[in-house]
């Protein structure tokens, strides 16, 4: 497909010194999300962006001097009508004018419907290939590094007696005798290097079984085995009435490990050829698209048409082909029996893991598409009003988790907003006090001549004003329960020697009392100052900070999370929804700039942001321009993080910033072939790195 196929066609452009109003009207008024800028001699001088306006505000279009100018993308790429999709992807930028042969203006593309073109494209691939290792005549099973099977076709069905439903998911060993796959996860060995293959029967077919091990990054992942029913092959060696010679030609076949592909329709017209057939015959499948299986017949490349052979049977054929591979033909059938497609299988073992790298090159491409246009839809957990998918969280959650199966008293440290009273709560109704009460204080909300009262009560008559029976403080209320002091840090210096008496003595004297009360309380304190500092100042008592500080449990800021952004968003719209029985859609573009802002409020500031946008976006969509501008400021200056925690040997610092590097550059990009491009080094020295990184302890 051509960039002309799906440009938006234009007939207008702007000229320089058009003012901004016009702009915005002309795009408004042919709907189009920008318009290039033309000087009089024809020359393409920049791009005004719908974006670029509503990102501007109001007050560029009540500028009357403001031209087009003032906000132009003056660095723009002109793309030619007949330029291919893949070109327009790999260009910087959003919005491409875009220009016939003569270099005119005819028209304008939106890179947004690029990605939708190509992942379309990338799924009818991955379709594809997996109605070709379907359709071809050998069984193929492959395992992870834990011997579960990952892969499993049809004609594996048949030789296995075993249904897809019940093979995957589940243990090799579970489906069929291992035949020694397992041993390719230990030792990566390849067969033609150390074993040779294996040949078994089941009822009256015979297989030949040819295995290796699955690398990625230089690592083994997994191992495959590909079953060939040699059982036609048997009666082809007894018509050439020499089974030694035969025996040689199979030994040629598996020692290849892979297959060439070519899918025909019954005339025998050639409508896909993959790489491994094009390596395989020498003869480029450009050239062979659209021709007949006869005139490849008559090139010399094959000695015969397997596709005359496969209609004149009626079933799959296998036929000898210059030595050096075996080719199989299958029919492909409809629902009435009538054949629609030849599915042609040349074998050639050496080509099979190229294969399958293409295969995993594929589902990784649909990923990634998927992933651009979904922006990354992550995987909610949700955990005592927790959503979270960061392993910081994960980690934290599980600290928080053995600290409730004791009594000792837990400090909980974060910024405004973190979520510190849920991961009190959290080990309240995970402990053994979980069904007494969870009583809150907020020491900065009382005021400081009511703190004693409030929290230790007071008896009849203590002062004028007060209840005529008393009342219980917050330590009474939370006998045998939980007391969470947040915003401990705001209590004054006069106070704090009183509460540190009562969580050391476990008892309370209320305010006009003469007798104390005994209390069983576990204390949970929080806040967001750094108590350490204000120990050194005088303004916190030392002997109340070793006091609470027992277990420290430190709740990371949602910028150094960023894992737990989107299952957030997810979460709470989810909640707004229902609250208020709207529903909205999220613009991808959203999720990229709430993953690139800095979240100072952290999940407060997203909780309250996801409501105000439910509730204040007109349309059904929430997009970029219903943002506030300032989540948008200094995301050009955010970078990863590399640092070295302390003092060290100058060899092991240097080790761990390469690992951080590694470990940053392969999340970034996906795999640790384009990280090496990054990081401008080639892959066999990075694979070096990981492997040299991973002995010494380091994770990548």
């Amino acid at each position: 497909m051509l960039v002309k196929d799906i440009m938006t066609p234009l007939e207008i452009s702007l000229s320089p010194r058009d003012p901004v109003v016009k702009a915005w009207r002309l795009i408004r008024k042919h709907g189009t999300v920008g318009l290039p800028v033309v000087e009089p001699d024809g020359q393409i001088v920049g791009v005004v962006t719908r974006d670029d306006i509503i990102e501007s505000g109001p007050e560029i279009l009540a500028r009357p001097g403001a031209a087009v100018t003032s906000l132009m993308r003056d660095r723009v790429c002109v793309l030619r009508e007949d330029s291919s999709l893949v070109d327009a992807w790999a260009l910087h930028g959003k919005v491409f004018p875009v220009v016939d042969k003569d270099g005119r203006l005819i028209g304008l593309l939106d890179k947004y419907r690029v990605v939708v073109e190509l992942f379309n494209k990338a799924n009818w691939i991955l379709l594809q290939v997996d109605t070709i290792l379907d359709s071809v005549n050998n069984g193929i099973i492959a395992i992870n590094n834990q011997g579960i099977i990952s892969l499993y076709n049809r004609a594996a069905e048949k030789m296995t007696r075993r249904p897809k439903s019940y093979a995957m998911g589940r243990h090799l060993s579970e489906v069929i005798n291992p035949q020694g796959l397992l041993d390719y996860l230990k030792d990566g060995q390849s067969q033609s290097e150390c074993k040779p293959p294996i040949t078994y029967t089941s009822g009256n077919r015979t297989y030949l079984t040819n295995r290796s091990s699955i690398y990625e990054n230089g690592q083994i992942v997994g191992a495959v085995a590909i079953f060939q029913d040699i059982s036609e092959v048997e009666q082809i060696s007894q018509e050439l009435k020499s089974v030694k010679q035969l025996n040689t030609k199979l030994e040629l076949i598996i020692e290849s490990s892979y297959d060439g592909i070519l899918l025909t329709d019954p005339e025998g017209t050639i409508l896909k050829a993959n790489r491994a057939h094009e390596r395989i015959t020498g003869v480029p499948s450009s050239e062979i698209l659209g021709k007949n299986m006869a005139d490849l017949v008559t090139a010399g490349v094959y000695s015969r048409s397997i596709v005359d052979a496969v209609m004149r049977e009626g079933k799959p054929v296998t036929m000898v082909e210059k030595k050096h591979f075996l080719i199989t033909g299958s029919p492909v059938r409809d629902h009435d029996g009538k054949v629609l497609r030849i599915v042609v299988n040349i074998r050639d073992l050496t080509e099979l893991n190229n294969l399958r790298e293409q295969l995993e090159q594929t589902k990784e491409l649909s990923e990634r598409y998927q992933d651009e246009l979904t922006q990354l839809r992550g995987k909610l957990f949700n955990q005592e009003g927790l959503v979270f998918h960061s392993p910081k969280m994960r980690e934290l959650l599980q600290v928080a988790s053995r600290l409730a199966a004791v009594d000792s008293t837990v400090l909980i440290l974060g910024e405004s907003g973190v979520g510190k009273e849920i991961i009190a709560r959290t080990i309240h109704s995970q402990s053994k006090r979980k069904d007494g009460p969870f009583i809150t204080v907020n020491c900065g909300a009382i005021p400081e001549n009511l703190l004693e009262s409030e929290l230790f009560g007071y008896e009849r008559g203590a002062f004028t004003g007060a209840n005529r029976e008393g009342k219980a403080g917050m330590f009474e209320l939370a006998h045998n329960g939980t007391l969470f002091l947040d915003e401990i840090g705001e209590l004054p210096p006069g106070f704090q020697v009183k509460l540190l008496r009562v969580i050391q003595e476990r008892e309370v004297l209320r305010v006009g009392g003469s007798k104390p009360r005994p209390v069983n309380v576990r204390i949970l304190a929080a806040t967001n100052r750094c108590l350490e500092t204000m120990v050194k100042e005088g303004r916190f008592r030392e002997d109340l900070y070793f006091r609470i500080n027992v277990v420290p449990l430190k709740i990371w800021p949602l910028r150094e999370r960023k894992e737990d952004i989107i299952p957030l968003v997810h979460a709470f719209k989810q909640r707004y929804e229902n609250k208020y029985g709207i529903q909205k859609k999220i613009d991808p573009r959203v999720y990229e700039a709430f993953l690139n802002y800095h979240w100072p409020g952290n999940v407060r500031e997203l909780d309250n942001m996801i409501e105000r946008l439910m509730v204040t976006t007109p349309g059904s969509e929430i997009t970029v321009s219903d943002l506030p501008s300032y989540v948008f400021e200094n995301l050009g200056q955010q970078q990863p993080e590399v640092y070295v925690k302390g003092i060290m040997p100058l060899k092991k610092a240097v080790m761990q910033l390469e690992s951080q590097l590694i470990s940053n550059a392969i999340k970034e990009f996906g795999s640790a072939n384009k990280a090496a491009r990054v990081l401008k080094v080639d892959q066999s020295t990075l694979t070096r790195k990981i492997s040299r990184l991973r002995e010494h302890g380091l994770a990548i």
